[in-house]
């Protein structure tokens, strides 16, 4: 009896005992399962921050990647356009040096092909018409003169002396027409000094003021050029008489007779006057 009372109480008690533990372990149970369900959000969530951080970091070095490619292409397009900015730019000095060069060789080769002295003539298309109308003149002068010989219509040896002197000056006028057609005289020789006109004295550029062209007149229209000098040049000079006539008149002591010359020459003299003396065109 007494085992069998010792062996109730003792169920007995761990039935009690067993009853007073089953709260705790559902306690600890529950706090382990909390515990473990707080592990597992924090793992979820630590997993979940660590995959948005590794993607963030992703998204980092891809941006990085993005701005490093954009600054190379930035530094090369920086280079390219330095380069070409160079190289435009050392193009337009060769360019520059190489207009500079020509022109220097221009200049150059102008200078060794101008010649020493240009020389101009008289058109020789006018002096054949000139000799025609001479020819036409003389022989009229001689038909009449021979007809009034001839016939006895003088009255006195005077009369027969003028009309003989006729004759020969018309002659003469003739043949010196004659000879200018075949010995063609100079019309001007330009140099670097001066200008000779005619048979005159050479004209240096120092001692002209001015070249004026213009008109004979208003009714023949005749081009020519009249040199004007400068106060005081005139006295260094030795006129002819044809000049001593006409350095009061609109021709000057020298002038330039354009219209006896070919229009090719009057404009190549033109040009060449104006590289030395100032010129004025008052053709109105």
């Amino acid at each position: 009896m007494a085992k069998t009372s010792a062996s109730k109480t003792s169920v007995t008690s761990k039935a009690v005992n067993k009853v007073k533990s089953t709260p705790q372990k559902i306690i600890e149970h529950a706090v382990n399962t909390a515990i473990n369900t707080v592990e597992k959000a924090a793992q979820t969530d630590v997993r979940r921050t660590a995959k948005r951080a590794a993607k963030t970091e992703k998204k980092l070095q891809k941006m990085q990647k993005i701005v490093k490619a954009a600054k190379t292409e930035a530094k090369r397009a920086t280079t390219m356009s330095s380069n070409a900015l160079k190289l435009n730019h050392s193009h337009e000095e060769g360019m520059q040096g190489n207009n500079l060069k020509n022109r220097i060789n221009q200049k150059i080769q102008e200078i060794i092909s101008q010649p020493k002295e240009v020389t101009f003539y008289y058109d020789k298309r006018q002096q054949i018409v000139l000799l025609g109308l001479y020819s036409i003149i003389s022989l009229l002068v001689y038909i009449i003169s021979e007809t009034i010989v001839s016939t006895g219509l003088y009255n006195n040896w005077f009369l027969l002396v003028v009309l003989i002197i006729t004759q020969v000056l018309t002659l003469l006028a003739l043949a010196a027409i004659f000879y200018v057609v075949i010995m063609p005289p100079k019309l001007a020789v330009v140099n670097k000094e001066g200008i000779k006109i005619d048979h005159n004295q050479l004209l240096k550029w120092q001692d002209i003021a001015l070249a004026e062209e213009k008109y004979t007149s208003y009714i023949s229209r005749r081009p020519f050029m009249a040199l004007h000098l400068k106060d005081g040049a005139l006295a260094k000079y030795r006129l002819t008489l044809m000049q001593k006539l006409c350095k009061k008149n609109i021709f000057t002591a020298f002038s330039i007779p354009m219209y006896a010359m070919r229009p090719q020459d009057a404009a190549a003299i033109r040009e060449l006057i104006k590289k030395h003396v100032k010129y004025e065109d008052n053709r109105n």
